[in-house]
């Protein structure tokens, strides 16, 4: 199903309608993607490069502490580039408002009236210097809450009038679509990313993290944090169970990220349901 404009990369000029084309097809694979047809990565790499992006990312958002986690990645220079994209940027520059967005919104960074409240992200000036980029824009599929998901594109000029079109046209079925998504897509696409870090692993995030085995190492008060995350309790309720403040739950979950290999609570969720045991378990949330 891949497409000229998506093979070359470049939002084609010579071929009339080539452009629209190649949207329809990348639209047609991500809705094919959300229930299950294709793989979620392919669809999203499918659809930046067809909008012309240099980099993307598909990013899932929890807006209780802000922690973005990448569901899925496209960069174009990712084999030839010292700086790939690997963090979102949205929040860090578009700050307070992008906290509770419209969905299907489009927020375009050369656009955005600063409120006088940020300052320009370091990181991002530095990363878009790197790279030779100027622009990125920031598509919400959904805006919470509790959890925001959006994509986020990077282009290395100012977002031509063709693309804004598409943009306008195409977000509410991408939002629409991604609400009706199959169920557990994410959490799959999270939990069985194909990365060259996952590829013939064998650390202790493979085995089951709350099993007898304990392969990851976990204290008792970081066992019976895991244990409550995985039986679905929040940051909150895991405080008030345990009876301790919500900092030394957020202190126990830093030293879990480490060692299970993840980056933020909803991969960690994800990773203990992914990997939780039989119901042989031992009740350990009281030990």
């Amino acid at each position: 199903m891949t497409s000229n404009l998506v093979q070359s990369g470049k939002i084609a000029t010579t071929a009339p309608g080539s452009f629209e084309t190649g949207i329809i097809e990348a639209m047609a694979e991500w809705c094919d993607a959300l229930h299950g047809g294709v793989g979620l990565e392919d669809a999203f790499a499918h659809l930046a490069a067809g909008f012309g992006a240099e980099a993307g990312l598909l990013v899932r958002t929890n807006l209780t502490d802000f922690r973005p986690m990448r569901i899925a990645a496209w960069d174009r220079r990712s084999a030839s580039t010292s700086a790939p994209l690997t963090s979102s940027f949205a929040d860090g520059f578009f700050g307070r408002p992008l906290a509770r967005p419209r969905p299907a919104s489009i927020w375009l960074a050369s656009t955005h009236e600063d409120d006088g409240d940020n300052t320009p992200d370091p990181a991002l000036v530095n990363w878009q210097c790197r790279r030779g980029l100027t622009e990125f824009a920031t598509l919400v599929l959904t805006g919470g809450p509790p959890i925001r998901d959006h994509i986020e594109l990077h282009f290395t000029n100012p977002v031509p009038s063709p693309v804004h079109a598409a943009f306008a046209a195409v977000m509410p079925t991408m939002a629409r679509t991604w609400a009706s998504r199959q169920v557990g897509l994410v959490a799959r696409t999270v939990t069985n990313p194909r990365t060259p870090r996952d590829a013939g692993h064998n650390g202790p995030v493979t085995g089951a993290v709350l099993g007898i085995a304990n392969p990851a190492r976990l204290s008792r008060a970081e066992f019976r944090v895991c244990l409550l995350l995985s039986r679905g309790r929040s940051v909150l309720g895991v405080a008030e169970e345990l009876a301790v403040s919500e900092s030394t739950v957020r202190s126990h979950l830093r030293s879990i990220y480490a060692k299970t290999e993840t980056s933020n609570l909803a991969e960690l969720v994800f990773r203990l349901l992914a990997t939780a045991p039989g119901d042989d378990l031992p009740d350990r949330s009281c030990a």
